[in-house]
Protein backbone atom coordinates (compact mmCIF):
# COMPACT_ATOMS: atom_id res chain seq x y z
CA UNK A 1 0.00 0.00 0.00
CA UNK A 2 1.15 3.64 -0.80
CA UNK A 3 0.66 6.72 0.80
CA UNK A 4 1.16 10.13 0.00
CA UNK A 5 2.15 12.31 2.99
CA UNK A 6 1.96 15.87 2.58
CA UNK A 7 2.92 18.38 5.25
CA UNK A 8 5.36 20.56 6.25
CA UNK A 9 8.13 18.22 7.76
CA UNK A 10 10.15 20.75 9.86
CA UNK A 11 7.07 21.11 12.09
CA UNK A 12 7.79 19.67 15.42
CA UNK A 13 4.48 17.54 15.76
CA UNK A 14 4.91 16.21 12.37
CA UNK A 15 8.15 15.60 12.89
CA UNK A 16 7.10 12.74 15.47
CA UNK A 17 4.34 11.11 13.10
CA UNK A 18 7.20 10.90 10.33
CA UNK A 19 9.57 8.93 12.62
CA UNK A 20 6.85 6.33 13.96
CA UNK A 21 5.19 6.30 10.45
CA UNK A 22 8.25 5.05 8.89
CA UNK A 23 8.60 2.37 11.31
CA UNK A 24 5.23 0.57 10.39
CA UNK A 25 6.40 -2.35 7.25
CA UNK A 26 2.80 -2.56 5.92
CA UNK A 27 2.75 0.87 4.19
CA UNK A 28 5.14 2.87 1.52
CA UNK A 29 4.73 6.46 2.74
CA UNK A 30 6.32 9.31 0.41
CA UNK A 31 6.65 12.46 2.63
CA UNK A 32 6.09 16.00 0.60
CA UNK A 33 6.67 19.43 1.70
CA UNK A 34 4.55 21.15 -0.63
CA UNK A 35 6.92 24.40 0.13
CA UNK A 36 9.96 22.17 -1.39
CA UNK A 37 8.97 19.35 -3.49
CA UNK A 38 7.46 20.16 -6.50
CA UNK A 39 6.09 18.20 -10.06
CA UNK A 40 6.40 18.58 -13.53
CA UNK A 41 2.50 18.81 -14.04
CA UNK A 42 2.92 16.00 -17.17
CA UNK A 43 4.54 14.00 -14.78
CA UNK A 44 1.77 13.77 -12.25
CA UNK A 45 -0.71 10.96 -13.36
CA UNK A 46 2.00 8.69 -13.23
CA UNK A 47 2.93 9.48 -10.12
CA UNK A 48 -0.84 9.63 -8.68
CA UNK A 49 -1.69 6.33 -10.31
CA UNK A 50 -0.25 3.59 -7.16
CA UNK A 51 -1.21 6.57 -4.91
CA UNK A 52 -4.05 4.62 -2.21
CA UNK A 53 -4.41 7.27 0.19
CA UNK A 54 -3.54 11.05 0.47
CA UNK A 55 -3.30 12.86 3.75
CA UNK A 56 -2.31 16.61 3.72
CA UNK A 57 -2.03 19.01 6.31
CA UNK A 58 -2.33 22.54 4.52
CA UNK A 59 0.94 24.23 3.66
CA UNK A 60 0.54 26.34 0.64
CA UNK A 61 -1.53 26.49 -2.30
CA UNK A 62 -0.07 23.46 -3.62
CA UNK A 63 -1.52 21.49 -0.49
CA UNK A 64 -4.97 22.45 -1.83
CA UNK A 65 -3.63 21.88 -5.52
CA UNK A 66 -2.97 17.77 -4.43
CA UNK A 67 -6.66 17.72 -2.88
CA UNK A 68 -7.76 18.70 -5.93
CA UNK A 69 -5.60 16.25 -7.84
CA UNK A 70 -7.12 13.29 -5.49
CA UNK A 71 -10.66 14.53 -6.70
CA UNK A 72 -9.64 13.99 -10.19
CA UNK A 73 -7.98 10.54 -10.10
CA UNK A 74 -10.30 9.50 -7.16
CA UNK A 75 -7.67 8.81 -4.31
CA UNK A 76 -9.27 8.71 -1.02
CA UNK A 77 -8.23 11.60 1.34
CA UNK A 78 -8.50 12.19 5.66
CA UNK A 79 -9.83 15.51 4.66
CA UNK A 80 -11.35 15.75 1.15
CA UNK A 81 -11.44 19.46 -0.78
CA UNK A 82 -14.36 20.70 0.46
CA UNK A 83 -13.77 19.87 3.66
CA UNK A 84 -10.88 21.82 3.67
CA UNK A 85 -12.35 24.50 1.51
CA UNK A 86 -15.27 25.55 4.16
CA UNK A 87 -12.51 25.48 7.02
CA UNK A 88 -10.14 27.55 5.07
CA UNK A 89 -12.34 30.23 4.20
CA UNK A 90 -13.36 31.94 7.46
CA UNK A 91 -16.70 33.49 5.53
CA UNK A 92 -18.16 29.61 4.08
CA UNK A 93 -16.74 27.60 7.91
CA UNK A 94 -19.00 30.88 9.59
CA UNK A 95 -22.47 29.76 7.83
CA UNK A 96 -21.42 26.40 8.07
CA UNK A 97 -21.21 26.68 11.67
CA UNK A 98 -24.42 28.37 11.88
CA UNK A 99 -26.26 25.72 9.77
CA UNK A 100 -25.01 23.71 12.27
CA UNK A 101 -25.60 25.14 15.62
CA UNK A 102 -29.46 25.75 14.18
CA UNK A 103 -29.67 22.19 13.36
CA UNK A 104 -28.90 20.68 16.63
CA UNK A 105 -30.01 23.71 18.73
CA UNK A 106 -31.57 21.45 21.17
CA UNK A 107 -28.23 19.95 22.20
CA UNK A 108 -26.07 22.85 22.04
CA UNK A 109 -27.50 24.95 24.49
CA UNK A 110 -24.60 26.25 26.29
CA UNK A 111 -22.96 26.86 23.11
CA UNK A 112 -22.62 30.18 20.66
CA UNK A 113 -21.09 31.78 17.95
CA UNK A 114 -20.19 35.71 18.10
CA UNK A 115 -21.79 37.91 15.55
CA UNK A 116 -19.86 38.19 12.56
CA UNK A 117 -19.62 39.75 9.52
CA UNK A 118 -17.66 40.64 6.15
CA UNK A 119 -16.25 43.74 5.00
CA UNK A 120 -13.61 45.53 3.50
CA UNK A 121 -11.61 49.08 4.54
CA UNK A 122 -10.77 50.27 1.42
CA UNK A 123 -12.94 53.37 2.05
CA UNK A 124 -11.93 54.26 5.82
CA UNK A 125 -14.66 56.67 6.56
CA UNK A 126 -17.12 54.19 5.09
CA UNK A 127 -15.39 51.67 7.20
CA UNK A 128 -15.41 53.73 10.40
CA UNK A 129 -19.16 54.68 10.09
CA UNK A 130 -20.41 51.09 9.90
CA UNK A 131 -18.16 49.93 12.66
CA UNK A 132 -19.15 52.70 15.10
CA UNK A 133 -22.13 51.33 16.15
CA UNK A 134 -20.11 47.44 17.00
CA UNK A 135 -17.64 48.34 18.52
CA UNK A 136 -15.33 46.78 20.31
CA UNK A 137 -14.58 43.96 16.99
CA UNK A 138 -12.02 41.63 16.52
CA UNK A 139 -10.61 41.79 12.35
CA UNK A 140 -9.28 38.14 11.13
CA UNK A 141 -7.70 37.59 8.08
CA UNK A 142 -10.85 36.02 5.47
CA UNK A 143 -7.79 33.00 4.75
CA UNK A 144 -6.83 31.15 8.05
CA UNK A 145 -3.85 28.71 6.55
CA UNK A 146 -1.19 31.23 5.33
CA UNK A 147 0.49 31.66 8.23
CA UNK A 148 2.03 35.26 7.14
CA UNK A 149 -0.90 36.43 6.08
CA UNK A 150 -3.34 35.80 9.31
CA UNK A 151 -3.92 38.00 11.58
CA UNK A 152 -6.34 39.02 15.17
CA UNK A 153 -6.46 42.51 14.96
CA UNK A 154 -8.87 44.41 18.24
CA UNK A 155 -10.91 47.61 17.62
CA UNK A 156 -11.33 49.17 20.65
CA UNK A 157 -12.02 52.68 19.55
CA UNK A 158 -12.81 53.84 16.24
CA UNK A 159 -9.38 55.58 15.87
CA UNK A 160 -7.57 52.16 15.85
CA UNK A 161 -8.89 51.45 12.30
CA UNK A 162 -6.63 53.94 11.25
CA UNK A 163 -3.54 51.59 13.79
CA UNK A 164 -4.77 48.28 11.14
CA UNK A 165 -4.58 50.46 8.05
CA UNK A 166 -1.27 51.28 8.41
CA UNK A 167 0.19 47.62 9.74
CA UNK A 168 -1.75 45.46 7.43
CA UNK A 169 -1.85 47.89 4.40
CA UNK A 170 -2.05 45.22 1.98
CA UNK A 171 -5.64 44.04 3.29
CA UNK A 172 -7.17 47.23 2.70
CA UNK A 173 -8.71 46.26 -0.86
CA UNK A 174 -9.46 42.47 0.58
CA UNK A 175 -12.51 41.60 2.22
CA UNK A 176 -11.59 41.01 5.83
CA UNK A 177 -13.86 38.55 8.37
CA UNK A 178 -15.05 40.29 11.72
CA UNK A 179 -16.25 39.23 14.83
CA UNK A 180 -18.34 40.94 17.99
CA UNK A 181 -16.24 40.89 21.01
CA UNK A 182 -16.88 38.70 23.24
CA UNK A 183 -16.19 39.70 27.29
CA UNK A 184 -14.61 36.46 28.55
CA UNK A 185 -13.06 35.14 31.79
CA UNK A 186 -10.05 35.14 30.10
CA UNK A 187 -9.07 31.81 29.24
CA UNK A 188 -8.83 30.24 25.98
CA UNK A 189 -10.31 26.29 25.50
CA UNK A 190 -8.70 24.64 22.92
CA UNK A 191 -10.33 21.24 21.92
CA UNK A 192 -7.99 19.04 19.61
CA UNK A 193 -9.73 16.07 18.23
CA UNK A 194 -8.56 12.51 16.56
CA UNK A 195 -11.28 10.51 15.75
CA UNK A 196 -13.30 9.79 18.98
CA UNK A 197 -10.76 11.03 21.36
CA UNK A 198 -11.12 14.64 22.64
CA UNK A 199 -8.77 16.59 24.21
CA UNK A 200 -9.02 19.84 26.09
CA UNK A 201 -5.88 21.88 26.40
CA UNK A 202 -6.19 25.90 27.78
CA UNK A 203 -3.92 29.56 27.73
CA UNK A 204 -4.66 33.05 28.61
CA UNK A 205 -6.27 34.61 25.71
CA UNK A 206 -4.11 36.67 23.67
CA UNK A 207 -6.23 39.38 23.38
CA UNK A 208 -7.11 39.51 26.93
CA UNK A 209 -3.36 39.49 27.56
CA UNK A 210 -3.15 42.42 25.12
CA UNK A 211 -5.77 44.49 26.75
CA UNK A 212 -3.88 43.83 30.45
CA UNK A 213 -0.43 44.36 29.76
CA UNK A 214 -0.03 46.32 26.21
CA UNK A 215 2.83 44.29 25.39
CA UNK A 216 4.16 45.44 21.81
CA UNK A 217 3.41 42.12 20.45
CA UNK A 218 2.29 38.23 21.39
CA UNK A 219 4.21 35.34 20.59
CA UNK A 220 0.75 32.83 20.94
CA UNK A 221 3.72 29.65 20.74
CA UNK A 222 4.91 30.95 24.39
CA UNK A 223 1.94 31.55 26.56
CA UNK A 224 1.44 28.44 29.03
CA UNK A 225 -0.96 25.76 28.13
CA UNK A 226 -2.34 23.23 30.48
CA UNK A 227 -4.70 20.51 30.18
CA UNK A 228 -7.82 20.68 31.49
CA UNK A 229 -10.92 17.73 31.65
CA UNK A 230 -12.95 17.95 28.65
CA UNK A 231 -16.77 18.11 29.26
CA UNK A 232 -19.59 15.91 28.09
CA UNK A 233 -21.11 18.78 26.86
CA UNK A 234 -17.82 19.57 24.81
CA UNK A 235 -17.72 16.12 23.56
CA UNK A 236 -20.86 16.43 21.98
CA UNK A 237 -20.21 19.58 20.23
CA UNK A 238 -16.82 17.62 18.89
CA UNK A 239 -18.52 14.63 17.80
CA UNK A 240 -21.55 17.13 15.86
CA UNK A 241 -18.41 19.22 14.52
CA UNK A 242 -16.55 16.04 12.92
CA UNK A 243 -19.71 14.65 11.52
CA UNK A 244 -21.08 17.58 10.40
CA UNK A 245 -18.02 18.79 8.50
CA UNK A 246 -16.49 15.94 8.05
CA UNK A 247 -13.61 15.98 9.67
CA UNK A 248 -11.54 13.07 11.22
CA UNK A 249 -8.59 15.21 12.98
CA UNK A 250 -9.29 19.07 13.80
CA UNK A 251 -9.29 21.49 16.49
CA UNK A 252 -11.65 24.74 17.38
CA UNK A 253 -11.50 27.02 19.75
CA UNK A 254 -14.12 28.27 22.46
CA UNK A 255 -13.96 31.21 25.35
CA UNK A 256 -16.70 31.84 27.95
CA UNK A 257 -18.32 35.18 28.36
CA UNK A 258 -18.69 37.01 31.48
CA UNK A 259 -22.11 37.66 30.56
CA UNK A 260 -24.07 34.58 30.11
CA UNK A 261 -21.61 31.89 31.34
CA UNK A 262 -21.89 30.97 27.50
CA UNK A 263 -19.30 29.43 25.47
CA UNK A 264 -18.37 30.96 22.18
CA UNK A 265 -16.55 28.79 19.54
CA UNK A 266 -14.46 31.49 17.98
CA UNK A 267 -12.41 29.58 15.54
CA UNK A 268 -12.24 26.06 13.67
CA UNK A 269 -9.10 24.61 12.13
CA UNK A 270 -8.70 21.27 10.03
CA UNK A 271 -5.76 19.43 11.22
CA UNK A 272 -3.79 21.82 14.11
CA UNK A 273 -0.68 22.08 15.46
CA UNK A 274 -1.54 20.12 18.76
CA UNK A 275 0.85 22.25 20.83
CA UNK A 276 0.49 21.37 24.67
CA UNK A 277 -0.83 17.84 24.32
CA UNK A 278 2.05 15.26 25.83
CA UNK A 279 3.41 11.96 23.43
CA UNK A 280 0.41 13.36 20.75
CA UNK A 281 2.73 12.15 17.49
CA UNK A 282 1.99 8.14 19.02
CA UNK A 283 -2.01 9.26 18.94
CA UNK A 284 -1.91 10.72 15.66
CA UNK A 285 0.39 8.26 14.21
CA UNK A 286 -1.54 5.51 15.52
CA UNK A 287 -5.14 7.01 14.21
CA UNK A 288 -3.58 7.56 11.25
CA UNK A 289 -2.65 3.85 9.91
CA UNK A 290 -5.59 2.75 11.56
CA UNK A 291 -7.78 4.78 9.18
CA UNK A 292 -5.36 3.81 6.21
CA UNK A 293 -5.35 -0.11 6.89
CA UNK A 294 -9.33 0.20 7.01
CA UNK A 295 -9.19 1.52 2.95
Amino acid sequence: MKVLFSAKLDHDIIEGIVERLKLTKEIDFIFHDPRNDFFALTDIPRLLRDINFLIVKIGSDFSIDLLHLANIYNIPVLHDLKTVLTCKNKIALDCTLRTIFDKHAKRLKMFSLPASWNHNVSNISRFKEWALDKLPIVLKSHYQHDKFNRFNFLINEINEVDLFCKIYAQFTYYDIYIQEFIECDGIDRKIYVIGDEVYGIQRENPIHIFLRDKPNEIDVDLISRDHFKVSKEIQILASILSEELNLKIFGFDLIKSTKNNKFFLIDLNDFPGFRGIDNIEDDLANYLLKLILKK
